[in-house]
């Protein structure tokens, strides 16, 4: 933690001196290390169409892009371009703290261009505090060979297919699914939820608003399912990553994931296949995560940060700097997001998602939800008693 903050303060105070010398006609643009040299490109780009100004990047990391942004913004030393996660908008946007960018959306980027009520999802008091580009969903990862070998024709589209399913490919060393019990508590919270709002739960002002019966149903599928033997239970030491090298090896069947896991698998030559997240009676809603541009309310140069916030929110652009999906569906049409592996993703984005939950009061729930879920994998308490326990934990 020292060391962290050490590096924190060496890293904000190297940045103070560079933008108390800043020219005027230099736009700072906080990059993470993943998109940096695509990024570097597009400021070069970018520097062309507009001989006026120029573009300084600064490489932040997914680790410490939070803490960096926090520490800028309550200091007023800000950039003037940051590439944030959308889930900390509400929290940056509740201290005052960035500009209204409503202005950039129009004819050449319409609100309905976007994932389905992603703008929607950064407006606040008539203001909107972000521009996304890149967003994501989980879908359902499958073993084809195992499907087969199993006698199952197709993946499963409702939640009763789906523990049919999971029940056949239970043999073995082979589970039908398993769940990442362990690392970031999202991880679990995020799969949890998905089902809830599948079945009813709704998500208002940031939040969701659950039903007991929406939060049973979950807690059975999820929970219900390690204790009853068909998802393994070895998912009680499962992260993410651990759950995919068991796929990848042909010991978990199928899986709720995201297109990384996918990806992967291709790579290595692994039977994968994909299909739309499976719900109570067809396909399910999953929630949508991403990233995108925020301005600071301190920003010295908020002309020319909008003028580069709008020549990254371009469709090609954002498709070239996407390694996920473009927020933008008119960017979404390339090769690359077209394989038949990420064909259901785009889908289930465009049809079957809504923008994750970004209210800090709900990030403040997410550990004891998760620990709720581990508590009736245990069968240490019901699904209903949970369910209550939930609802309550979220009010």
């Amino acid at each position: 933690m020292v060391v962290a903050a050490v590096l924190t303060l060496v890293s904000t105070t190297a940045y103070n001196i560079v933008q108390g010398g800043a020219r005027d006609d230099t736009v700072a643009w906080w990059v993470p290390d993943w998109d940096y040299k695509k990024a570097t490109e597009l400021a070069k780009e970018f520097e062309q169409q507009h001989p006026g100004l120029k573009v300084e990047l600064v490489q932040t990391t997914g680790d410490t892009v939070a803490n960096r942004t926090s520490v800028a913004l309550d200091s007023g030393n800000a950039p003037d371009v940051i590439t944030e996660s959308l889930a900390r908008v509400r929290s940056y946007v509740s201290k005052g703290q960035l500009t209204d960018v409503k202005d950039l959306y129009g004819r050449s980027m319409p609100v309905s261009d976007f994932a389905p009520g992603l703008v929607n999802s950064l407006t606040f008091d008539g203001g909107t505090y972000a521009v996304p580009y890149r967003w994501a969903t989980n879908a359902l990862i499958y073993n084809p060979r195992l499907f087969k070998a199993a006698g199952i024709d197709s993946p499963p589209r409702t939640w009763a297919e789906f523990e049919r399913d999971a029940k056949l490919l239970t043999k073995g060393d082979v589970v039908g699914t398993a769940w990442p019990m362990q690392g970031d508590p999202n991880d679990l919270t995020l799969r949890f939820l998905d089902f809830a709002i599948s079945d009813g739960t709704k998500i208002e002002n940031g939040a969701p608003r659950f039903t007991k019966k929406s939060v049973e149903a979950a807690l059975k599928l999820v929970g219900g399912s390690v204790r009853e033997g068909w998802a393994g239970k070895s998912s009680f030491e499962l992260d993410n990553t651990g759950i995919r090298e068991l796929f990848l090896q042909g010991r978990v069947a199928m899986y709720p994931a995201g297109v990384f896991d996918v990806d992967t698998a291709v790579q290595q030559g692994a039977p994968v296949a994909t299909a739309l997240l499976p719900g109570p009676d067809g396909p399910g809603t999953a929630q949508g995560v991403g990233w995108g541009y925020i301005i600071p309310k301190a920003a010295r140069h908020k002309d020319g940060a909008k003028q580069l916030v709008e020549f990254l929110g371009r469709p090609q652009n954002m498709a070239d700097l996407t390694v996920t999906f473009p927020a933008r569906t008119s960017a979404s049409k390339g090769a690359k997001f077209t394989t038949p592996e990420r064909r259901p993703y785009a889908e289930q984005l465009a049809e079957h998602s809504i923008p994750a939950p970004n209210d800090p009061r709900w990030t403040d729930t997410v550990q004891a939800v998760h620990d709720k879920i581990q508590e009736v994998a245990l069968g240490r308490v019901t699904p209903a008693k949970a369910a209550t326990q939930i609802q309550a934990l979220a009010r």
